[in-house]
């Protein structure tokens, strides 16, 4: 058996190990291993998707899925597979653990992903060009010979795409994804150069040669400062060869350290809970990177985040985007089979954009569980209550030091502008933590110990550490499973702030193997239990593994 042929069989041992498509127990399961996706394999070429048909493929096979799925006709779908033992994810091509792991100083947050100032100053030599369209595009060298993409605000809007992109960039950078390096550049024109033998393909699909002046035109269709400068993203290329988009189901074949299937994928799930946070309804696979690095192999990145939150990068966002498909199959058919009575809500709210610097972004009525991006997202669409829960546990970690942080990032020329932009994302941030804390039991970091001959338990309560609920009306109901069987109680010890302490009364005798349940009660909502596995260790027990 080779390399990938033994990881795929780890990797899909924990699917088909339980029944009914369910994961095994987690001390049963596989540990998957940290940066075991990074080892080196032959450079695979690059490759080319077609959009158009692409989403077609996906848009068909959600809305049916909606209908005749696993999760309409089974009440669900299965876990990812790629969760270790703690009901986590490790490090990996996909996703580094940045702001949960060891929290950033805002400094970190503002700073993201950048090693430098972005584009040196200097001249800015374009060797491709984007004319046509609302907004215009370069692709630029600096005087370093470092090589960015230059995009620009739609007239009227100045600030609007560029300071959500970057704003963004930071934010999920922070959260752990990988990104290109985006930065908010001003400069005037006389920086620009043009490439001798530089093209650009006019609005009759006919190949001319790029000139300053056929630039100085395309510009005409933003906005300057007073002062004359213009004002855009500079996204740096990533770092390697890039190899096309990853899609957001199955592997690609050409890899060999993709060995799970992108929409089993806790990362890529629970990016949902993020981008409904940012509102990025342009999470798609176009906007998706594989880049072949050093020593030799595909880095999976996010790229272009114009279209997020209050951004619909060529205008401000509407209120239907982030609530309905752009083609949304059951609700078209309702609108048509009701003459148009059908309504999703959104239909008859008054909306303006909050300012033009901004665009529209919900805050009060942002409902975590109903947004949905633009277009079908097949990870998206696979995701579990588990998952959710790991993904709010990403945007619980960002304080609002934090978040003032990466809006600094982008630049906002207006102060006030600034402080209500960081307050929405504090108002979605906070309805993210409520949703999808109150669905599980959320318990995290326990341990184990004995006292006077009987076993204790202690953890973390991270609705009280966060602050979403508090001690007030709060109880633990548990119960372990023993050779004597299911024995519980109500009984728990405060301990700090936020942690919890249940003695495990009733073991007849000490256990090889024990399974404790704790479920939190007090939010009005029936939250799924936590489980948790503890096995035997010389005179006590030690955890082997946590499920929400």
């Amino acid at each position: 058996m080779n390399r990938r042929s033994s990881i795929v069989a780890a990797s899909l041992a924990p699917l088909f190990a339980a029944c009914g498509g369910g994961l095994a127990p987690a001390p049963e399961r596989p540990q998957p291993i940290a940066w075991a996706d990074t080892l080196p394999i032959p450079e695979p070429p690059a490759r080319d998707i077609n959009e158009v048909r692409r989403l077609v493929e996906v848009s068909l096979t959600d809305e049916v899925a909606d209908v005749l799925g696993p999760r309409a006709l089974f009440g669900g779908h299965h876990e990812a597979l790629n969760v270790d033992r703690f009901d986590d994810v490790v490090n990996s091509a996909w996703y580094e653990r940045r702001n949960r792991s060891a929290s950033m100083t805002p400094a970190d947050v503002r700073r993201g992903p950048s090693t430098h100032d972005g584009p040196s100053d200097g001249a800015l030599t374009i060797v491709a060009a984007k004319v046509q369209g609302i907004s215009p595009g370069f692709t630029v060298l600096d005087t370093r010979g470092d090589r960015y993409v230059l995009k620009f605000d739609p007239k009227g809007y100045l600030y609007l795409s560029s300071s959500a992109g970057v704003v963004s960039n930071r934010l999920l950078y922070a959260a752990g994804y990988h990104v290109p390096e985006d930065y908010l550049l001003h400069f005037r024109f006389d920086r620009l150069r043009v490439e001798p033998g530089t093209t650009f393909t006019d609005d009759k699909f006919i190949e001319r040669p790029l000139t300053l002046d056929v630039a100085r035109e395309a510009l005409t269709r933003t906005d300057t400062l007073p002062d004359g400068r213009y004002v855009a993203v500079a996204s740096e290329y990533v770092p390697g060869s890039p190899k096309g988009p990853f899609l957001f189901s199955g592997v690609r074949k050409d890899d060999l350290n993709d060995y799970y299937p992108h929409e089993h994928r806790r990362e890529l799930r629970g990016l949902k809970v993020v981008s409904s946070w940012l509102n990025h309804v342009d999470m798609r696979f176009m906007n998706t990177l594989d880049a072949y690095v050093k020593p030799g192999y595909l880095r999976h990145y996010l790229i272009d985040f114009a279209a997020t939150l209050g951004s619909g990068t060529i205008r401000p966002h509407e209120p239907r985007e982030g609530l309905e498909y752009n083609f949304d199959l059951w609700a078209t058919l309702g609108r048509m089979v009701t003459f148009g009575f059908y309504q999703k809500g959104w239909e008859d709210e008054e909306w303006a954009p909050i300012q033009p610097t901004i665009g529209w972004l919900s805050a009060g009525s942002f409902e975590p569980e109903r947004w949905k991006p633009n277009w079908p997202n097949e990870a998206f669409h696979h995701q579990t209550t588990r998952d959710a829960y790991w993904g709010a546990k990403l945007v619980a970690a960002f304080t609002d030091e934090q978040i003032r942080a990466a809006v600094a990032a982008g630049g906002l020329p207006d102060e006030g502008a600034a402080d209500t932009l960081a307050t929405i994302l504090m108002t979605r941030r906070d309805a993210i933590v409520r949703t999808w804390y109150a669905k599980v039991s959320p318990v995290e970091n326990p341990s184990v110990g004995v006292r006077d001959g009987v076993p204790y338990v202690r953890f973390e309560d991270v609705g009280l550490r966060d602050g979403t609920w508090t001690r007030d009306g709060t109880r633990y109901e548990w119960r372990h499973d023993s050779r004597a069987g299911w024995t519980g109680g109500d009984a728990a010890t405060p301990v700090g702030s936020a942690g919890v302490e249940i003695r495990l009364f009733g073991l007849p005798e000490p256990e090889a193997r024990l399974e404790v349940r704790i479920v939190r009660r007090g939010s009005g909502v029936e939250p799924r239990p936590a489980l948790l596995y503890l096995r035997r260790s010389g005179y006590g027990y030690e955890v082997a593994g946590l499920e929400h």
